[in-house]
């Protein structure tokens, strides 16, 4: 009887070091994610955004050469071709309109429009604000720096966010509904279009906020990233990963996510993982 309990405890152990070996790398919906690097040495990076159709990944990053600044690159993520672009003045913000494929970006003295042909950044008359975020959801939203109010900038005009007059915010975002989130220093919030009212959704220190090809909206943490399903009225955390800058979603709905000096995809294994711990939900 011994010797049966003995050699039951061994198998135990055997399979759960075979477990954890699969395992080790990060869960997203219990399936284990590797990790595959597609730039490195680079400190900062920031403000992530997919052109889908011609699969560039746009973002900026810090420099620290002479004097401190911020330049604003791309990488091609078929081909892992990656480049600065010239003519912005300190580019940090980055956004793309899927339907006219235009990649705008913002630096510390307005917006800005890649020209895929030069691999250059012409500014666009108008806008003269320092541009914090981006973002692109029929029209162009962006926050600005240090004043941290919301503007909408269409038919060559930029203009304060109606709705969002009366409050400050960091990062905004717009989903499919037309519900605007924004972040500021208290927390993440929503503005319900349909019944004109805003919902505390938790105090979460958003670093990135994004959408996927079909608009659902994603953001992250310095300590991971999660999900928003405005269909539930749920906040998923999807994975936890130290030291994160901020996300993006491919088309096939791999993530790729910043680090402190690098840029890395997640790519889903066959291997399902099963964690102790839920997956942290807030209700809204």
């Amino acid at each position: 009887m011994k010797l049966l309990v003995l050699l039951v405890v061994l198998a135990y152990s055997v399979t759960a070091r075979i477990i954890d070996e699969k395992c080790d790398g990060i869960i997203v919906h219990n399936i284990n994610h590797i990790k595959e690097v597609l730039k490195d040495n680079i400190d900062s990076p920031y403000q992530l955004a997919i052109d889908y159709d011609t699969n560039m990944l746009f973002f900026s990053y810090s420099s620290y050469d002479n004097v401190s600044k911020f330049i604003s690159a791309y990488i091609n993520l078929k081909t892992n071709e990656f480049q600065i672009i010239d003519g912005v003045n300190g580019g940090f913000a980055n956004g793309v309109d899927g339907r006219s494929n235009t990649v705008y970006i913002g630096g510390n003295d307005g917006l800005y429009k890649f020209d895929f042909e030069s691999k250059r950044a012409q500014h666009i008359d108008g806008t003269a604000h320092n541009i914090w975020q981006i973002f692109f959801k029929n029209d162009l939203y962006y926050t600005n720096y240090p004043l941290e109010n919301v503007y909408v900038y269409k038919d060559g005009k930029s203009q304060r966010v109606p709705e969002l007059l009366q409050t400050k915010a960091m990062l905004v975002a717009i989903d499919n509904n037309d519900n605007i989130y924004y972040s500021n220093s208290s927390g993440l919030f929503v503005h319900k279009k349909a019944k004109n009212y805003v919902t505390f959704l938790g105090d979460y220190n958003l670093n990135g906020i994004t959408s996927d090809i079909t608009g659902n909206l994603f953001f992250s943490t310095p300590d991971g990233i999660y999900f928003i399903d405005d269909k539930s009225k749920k906040i998923e955390k999807l994975a936890t990963i130290p030291n994160i800058y901020g996300m993006a979603v491919e088309s096939d709905g791999n993530i790729i996510y910043a680090s402190q000096d690098s840029l890395v995809r997640l790519k889903p294994t066959k291997t399902h993982c099963f964690v102790n711990e839920k997956p942290e939900v807030e209700v809204f």
